[in-house]
């Protein structure tokens, strides 16, 4: 789910800053909910549904095999979010063309 929270926040062009508040919690709650340590409560994942306009469905969605792999490696090698959103756009390019997305 965190992947899917922190996509979300880069393709709305947030900050953590901004979506921390847009949310009603603090950056740092933020962090933690996006690094996988811990999971948003029922209310944040409502106020995520709203802000995207996505079903809250969308946010339980079963994780592929390859996310837990990149959970890992950006907690062990402490990723920064410029590497992330680097990333994050590189993918939603190939399923742009690929018509995934």
């Amino acid at each position: 789910m965190n992947i899917i929270i922190l996509r979300l926040r880069y393709s709305l062009k947030l900050s953590q800053n901004d979506m921390a508040f847009a949310l009603g919690i603090s950056r740092s709650t933020l962090v933690r909910i996006e690094r996988g340590e811990i999971l948003p409560k029922a209310d944040i994942i409502k106020k995520l549904s709203i802000l995207s306009g996505k079903e809250i469905s969308y946010f339980y969605h079963s994780e592929d095999k390859h996310i837990k792999k990149i959970q890992n490696i950006i907690t062990e090698h402490n990723v920064s979010n410029d590497i992330l959103s680097l990333l994050i756009k590189q993918i939603e390019e190939e399923d742009i063309i690929s018509g995934k997305l």
